[in-house]
């Protein structure tokens, strides 16, 4: 992914400490405007009244008491010049100046010729003002970490029965028919909706994974009857004697057919209900007799289409491996090898712990390697009449055993199957 999505937890403590940040910084600004507002009514009525009481004191001739912060200067209206040059410019009202980095408040008032101004130094209350503004701050700072705290708890507490669910969802028991209902442990809010969704469709689940059990159940039984009475029936002619070569080469390639059958039938079922399951047929046999079995098998199909059917054994592998699931392996590579080339040669090379099937045909495009695997895919839809089901087949079987397959080009141009019985 080109950017990285941030998990639901992570989203929840981030839109929660946004929202602190907006609320608290709203107020903490509301704060601070309101500080500032009162300081300027209340400051502007204290010197009014202030200003009050000194010009009654001068017209009563009584002597002036002016607080220690304040300093009262008296001149002319029309001589600007008898006051200081920074007041000298005030009109009458109350003001808020500045002279040299100091703060000041400063009413002005004309009476009777006279110009009265009273000064008030702002120092102290700078000083309260500043450390108000720093418990506003310092508020506004803890706030956010107190707001991610909270988030992260309630977080963690709402994501808690969505995480749980998902591990539950995710759990293999929960496909088995006794499993219990998954909304029984949650509430009924969006998490329990989610959790009756997912037991609704874990219930369609297991209603087809039962019937495909049936089925397979089924198809091992019927399937199985017939063809053991077809291979009893072959062998009692066999052993009754057939006189007629002709009849005799058919009976044998019966038996040999149904014996395919079976064990196509017992790949199938064993596909069917274990996929994931590497047991299976007791059966075991070496690469080297398969190999034998299936050059002999086809043999005369190549000869029939003008190819050459070679094998090739490089290193003898003594291991044993489950028959019907190699024999399905090598007959499919064989029988796709042969169908897709149409001159030259098919080899089945045999190595210390795996195959290859080689063939000297057009070869597939490296874009199309990859969906040669799945079902309904054929390489050459205008050839034959296949289903394009031998290659999935044959990858499924390989998942199943724990095998890996790939296609490659082969070096003298064709394709080239390579199984190695180790998925390292």
């Amino acid at each position: 992914m080109a950017a990285k999505q941030q998990n639901l937890a992570r989203r929840i403590v981030t839109a929660y400490v946004l929202m602190t940040v907006v609320v608290a910084g709203l107020f903490s600004l509301m704060v601070i405007e309101a500080v500032s507002y009162a300081e300027d009514y209340f400051a502007e009525a204290a010197l009014t009244r202030d200003l009050d009481s000194i010009i009654v004191a001068t017209d009563a001739g009584q002597p002036l008491q002016v607080d220690r912060d304040m300093e009262l200067f008296v001149g002319a209206v029309d001589r600007p010049e008898t006051l200081p040059a920074w007041l000298s410019k005030l009109g009458a009202g109350f003001h808020e100046v500045h002279p040299e980095g100091k703060e000041l408040h400063v009413l002005v008032r004309d009476v009777a010729g006279k110009r009265y101004v009273l000064v008030q130094n702002l120092d102290e209350f700078e000083y309260r003002e500043d450390i108000l503004q720093l418990i506003v701050l310092s508020a506004f700072t803890l706030s956010i970490l107190i707001a991610w705290l909270i988030g992260t708890l309630l977080a963690r507490r709402v994501i808690a029965p969505v995480i749980r669910l998902a591990g539950q969802v995710r759990h293999r028991e929960q496909l088995l028919p006794l499993a219990p209902l998954l909304a029984a442990d949650y509430a009924r809010d969006e998490v329990g909706q989610l959790a009756v969704a997912f037991d609704e469709t874990l219930g369609k689940l297991r209603q087809a994974l039962e019937r495909e059990r049936l089925f397979a159940s089924d198809v091992s039984h019927e399937l199985r009857t017939p063809l053991m009475v077809i291979a009893s029936t072959c062998d009692l002619l066999l052993a009754q004697g057939v006189s007629d070569p002709q009849q005799h080469g058919r009976i044998v390639r019966m038996r040999a057919s149904c014996e395919e059958m079976r064990e196509l039938v017992e790949v199938f079922l064993q596909l069917a209900r274990a996929p994931r399951d590497k047991g299976g047929s007791t059966d075991q046999v070496t690469l080297g007799q398969v190999a034998g079995e299936q050059q002999a098998h086809w043999r005369d199909e190549a000869a029939s289409r003008g190819l050459e059917l070679k094998l090739t054994r490089e290193a003898e592998d003594a291991d044993r491996y489950p028959a019907p699931q190699l024999r399905a392996v090598v007959s499919n590579l064989l029988r796709n090898a042969l169908h897709y080339t149409d001159r030259g040669f098919v080899q089945l090379v045999l190595r210390s712990g795996g195959f290859s099937v080689c063939d000297s045909g057009a070869g597939i495009p490296l874009s199309r390697r990859e969906t040669v695997f799945q079902p309904f895919v054929r390489g050459d839809s205008s050839r034959g009449d296949g289903l394009g089901l031998g290659l999935s087949l044959v990858q499924r079987i390989c998942l199943q055993q724990g095998w890996q397959i790939r296609l490659d080009e082969h070096a003298g141009g064709g394709c080239e199957f390579r199984v190695d019985f180790s998925a390292s």
